[in-house]
């Protein structure tokens, strides 16, 4: 097996330490398989964007992210528009975006066997714009009440994915009130009594919770989910069934679908994507077709290429 290099950049803290933890199975696993691992540590801000692009302008043609959702996401921005491929080692709380690659999960040996097997896969991002700022993300961005339900998970480090954000929604109902938004999808607009605003690449998000299971990574658009002002007891009812994606047909909530998403709302909401806090409305999304080159696991369902080399 000839040998080939990849920069492993390391959120050490990422699920409360398991991105350490991670890095610690995967680097002689890496290297058996023939793929000689660099490691970069980083914690915070944007720093592992800017990282993964100075390893692509070293020679790195494989950049690996460990960590959670928002790790692969920061890295990711830097390889954006670039034919260096990404890969996702998951060590996050909730790893969407790895069960959205069909990556495994908990399972750091077929992780790493499906990245040195290096399946690829071209896949679209999301360019999310506020007032002072522009980034992309990689699988969903929310504002309303999953925004403020995400901000209050990351604050119970006890608990994991959706076990977290269950404890959250309920201590944020009962103060939550919800907001007139408008959306312009791709120059039709629409306003609307909504609790939340989901805007997805991806199916899932929230540890497994699948908000748009029509989503593909390979579409060219993004999907929208709406959900309208409801009671705290309707809303506590319906809530278990986007684990199974079946609240799509519940009357309270509208799916839509377009190429960019401009949202703004009658009072301050944050915006959040892929579980980072990134700005307030007003904010215009806009799906980048085929811009990130990806290793996907087995489990990918969408269309892919053999090996990356």
């Amino acid at each position: 097996m000839a040998e080939r290099r990849a920069a492993l950049i390391v959120n050490p803290t990422s699920g409360g330490g398991r991105g350490w933890r991670v890095l610690g199975q995967a680097a002689p696993l890496l290297r058996k398989a023939g793929v000689m691992p660099d490691v970069v540590m980083c914690t915070n801000g944007d720093e592992p964007g800017d990282l993964a692009r100075q390893a692509a302008a070293d020679g790195h043609r494989l950049v690996i992210a460990v960590g959670g959702d928002g790790q692969a996401a920061a890295v990711a921005e830097g390889l954006v528009g670039t034919d260096t491929t990404f890969a996702l080692l998951p060590a996050g709380s909730a790893n969407d975006y790895a069960r959205t690659l069909g990556m495994p999960r908990g399972n750091v040996a077929a992780a790493v066997t499906a990245i040195a097997n290096g399946r690829t896969a071209r896949v679209d991002t999301l360019k999310v714009r506020v007032a002072d700022r522009e980034r992309h993300f990689l699988n969903v961005v929310g504002a309303g009440f999953d925004a403020v339900v995400a901000g209050r998970a990351e604050k119970i480090p006890v608990l994991r994915g959706a076990g977290r954000y269950v404890v959250a929604l309920v201590a944020e109902l009962p103060r939550f009130k919800a907001a007139t938004i408008t959306l312009d999808i791709d120059g039709e607009k629409r306003e609307l009594r909504a609790m939340m605003v989901a805007i997805a690449n991806g199916t899932s998000y929230g540890g497994g919770m699948r908000v748009a299971p029509s989503a593909t990574l390979s579409s060219g658009q993004l999907e929208v989910c709406v959900v309208g002002e409801v009671s705290k007891s309707q809303f506590l009812r319906a809530f278990p069934r986007v684990f199974r994606g079946t609240h799509v047909t519940h009357p309270a909530v509208t799916m839509l679908s377009g190429h960019q998403v401009t949202i703004t709302a009658d009072r301050p909401l944050r915006l959040i994507g892929d579980g980072e806090w990134f700005g307030e409305l007003p904010a215009t999304v806009t799906v980048d077709p085929a811009s990130l080159s990806v290793v996907v696991g087995p489990g990918y369902q969408g269309p892919a290429q053999g090996s990356s080399e």
